[in-house]
């Protein structure tokens, strides 16, 4: 199913449940308005997912922005319905009935200061670190690695929000910087406009920059894509594996969505046992075939940890580890919740982070 034919569902199913439900409890006072504003927050919804990458990029961003957070009121809006349903019923067999405009009108302004408070979040990013020892590397020996996964550049995160992330990035001062996937989040031509490439070029390390594709990245021109990131200086894994020095190695696979089996990753596994070896996997699906094929650190995103609530509900489930950090004897595999968002402008599960990883070797036992 493509993405926009997705899109149109779910929009349709939110947009027209919202509106019966605030149209039967709220009972407004000029109907043609209300039903007016309704079928053009929800064209704009649908129309945000093609909007022509030639209209000004501020444009862009309102025009997405607004769309975002039409998405996120109508989800919780099917959700205040659901429960409005259920005290209803509960209602009957206690002989008592809740006001029905009532119960709306404090659900709308839950929602809305639950979608203000999301909003905040999703532009203040944490920093998450996680400390490793290895015996796989000499005593002594530390590497800091920063792990950036689902940048979602686009018609909202411009050149702006890139800005900011190099510059918290570049004062961690790392060794080596790795991408999960998802740097795009629809087309090429929205990340040009918003002169994204330029920012991102700031994201550079001694020991190199290194992106795993994500389902995201394969929308549009994946192999354009990659050429305009090798331009920037990032060196692009689709299963692939590149040799950072004489102590760690760096695997890339492609995309579940482009690769569900488990060959790439075993046929790389070569050598795995010379080097610290990490593999770069933007779905946390191949964590136990990571484990068994030798690799000794196994890092993904694309999770989001749901990023709208309860959504986790459904990644916790889908996932051996769809959000954290898990250990298995000297494997350890990390799923970021990422840096941006797709869709709605909104982070109310997990903040979006970054994650730095310091990595130094110990003495064997």
């Amino acid at each position: 199913m493509s993405i926009l034919l997705l899109a149109t569902i779910v929009d349709i199913l939110l947009s027209v449940i919202s509106y019966f439900y605030y149209r039967k409890t709220l009972k407004p006072t000029y109907p043609k308005i209300f039903t007016a504003f309704f079928l053009i927050l929800s064209f704009l919804a649908w129309y945000s997912f093609i909007l022509p990458a030639h209209w000004p990029f501020w444009l862009l961003q309102l025009l997405s922005v607004i769309a975002g957070f039409w998405l996120a009121f109508t989800f919780y809006s099917v959700i205040l319905a659901l429960l409005h349903l259920i005290t209803l019923l509960a209602g009957k067999s206690w002989h008592r009935q809740l006001p029905d405009k009532s119960f709306a009108i404090c659900g709308l302004v839950i929602i809305i200061a639950f979608m203000a408070w999301g909003n905040y979040r999703a532009f203040h990013p944490t920093i998450r670190t996680e400390k490793i020892t290895t015996t796989k590397l000499p005593p002594n020996t530390h590497y800091k690695i920063i792990l950036l996964s689902d940048l979602h550049l686009g018609q909202i995160l411009g050149s702006d929000y890139v800005n900011h992330l190099a510059q918290r990035v570049q004062s961690l001062h790392p060794d080596v910087i790795v991408i999960a996937g998802d740097v795009m989040d629809k087309k090429i031509d929205y990340v040009v406009a918003g002169r994204s490439l330029q920012a991102l070029k700031k994201l550079q390390a001694p020991l190199g920059t290194y992106i795993a594709f994500g389902n995201h990245d394969y929308f549009d021109m994946p192999f354009q894509w990659q050429l305009l990131l090798q331009q920037q200086g990032f060196v692009i894994l689709r299963d692939q594996a590149v040799i950072v020095d004489k102590n760690l190695k760096i695997t890339g696979l492609n995309d579940f969505s482009q690769n569900k089996r488990i060959n790439s990753l075993n046929r790389l596994a070569i050598a795995n046992e010379n080097y610290y070896s990490i593999l770069l996997d933007h779905q946390p699906r191949k964590t136990l075939a990571a484990r068994d094929a030798g690799y000794d650190l196994y890092l993904s995103g694309h999770t989001h940890t749901g990023q709208l609530f309860p959504l986790r509900l459904i990644t916790k489930n889908m996932y051996l580890l769809d959000y954290g950090r898990k250990d298995m004897g000297s494997f350890t595999a990390v799923t970021t919740s990422g840096y941006g968002f797709w869709g709605p402008p909104l982070r109310t599960e997990a903040t979006p982070e970054i994650v730095v990883l310091e990595i130094t070797g110990k003495e064997k036992a």
